[in-house]
């Protein structure tokens, strides 16, 4: 048991308003516009049902972690020198382990600055992939923002994405109200959408606290 963090490391909850579909079409919707990723190819036979983390874990990867990288990628280079009036720093999205980890703590997944070295690798919005309710999970990853100064995380399990922000040092989050993996349809917030815009808002320059 990890004694590290508990629920009362949490004091308040509240919702993260401006994490809507309507605020990152006003700041990205060029962008957005000019250039479609195609999905790719998904299983034509129903797949299993997720069971455990490890599975999850290597479906994410598999479905989700390519797109989110090609899309970043894109939108970077659409900013092209607007990236420094915005101050964007373009980032990455890969495993927990591509980071310096402090003490041996390893988020599952991160955002990293693409320009970075080693020893200078923080993850500026940790993840956490979990095949469970999010809600006991949230002292986890705020200890794993409290580990890199980061501002910004994410719960993600196989049905929802719940993007999370630290207001303060203590223990004060605020979160999005859960982003349901059905959720389709034009003006939607879906899943894709809400992991990269995670990861421009890692790629900003306050995204530490």
């Amino acid at each position: 048991m990890n004694t590290n963090y508990e629920h009362r490391d949490i004091t308040q909850i509240s919702i993260w308003p401006e994490f809507s579909y309507d605020v990152i079409m006003q700041q990205y919707g060029t962008e957005l516009s000019a250039y479609q990723i195609m999905p790719d190819p998904m299983l034509t036979s129903p797949p299993q049902a997720i069971r455990d983390e490890p599975l999850f874990h290597a479906r994410f990867c598999e479905y989700i972690l390519s797109q989110i990288c090609r899309a970043l990628c894109e939108g970077f280079k659409q900013l092209g020198l607007q990236l420094f009036s915005h101050q964007l720093t373009p980032v990455a999205f890969d495993d927990g382990t591509a980071t310096d980890l402090v003490f041996n703590y390893k988020p599952d997944m991160a955002f990293i600055d693409v320009n970075s070295s080693i020893g200078e690798r923080k993850n500026r919005c940790p993840g956490d992939l979990k095949a469970k309710e999010y809600r006991q999970v949230l002292s986890q990853v705020n200890f794993y923002m409290k580990q890199n100064d980061a501002r910004y995380s994410f719960i993600i399990t196989d049905t929802e994405l719940v993007p999370v922000k630290r207001v303060s040092e203590n223990g004060h989050l605020t979160i999005v109200t859960a982003i349901s993996s059905t959720q389709r349809g034009p003006g939607q917030l879906i899943i894709l959408l809400g992991l990269w815009y995670l990861g421009m808002l890692a790629a900003s320059s306050n995204w530490e606290l």
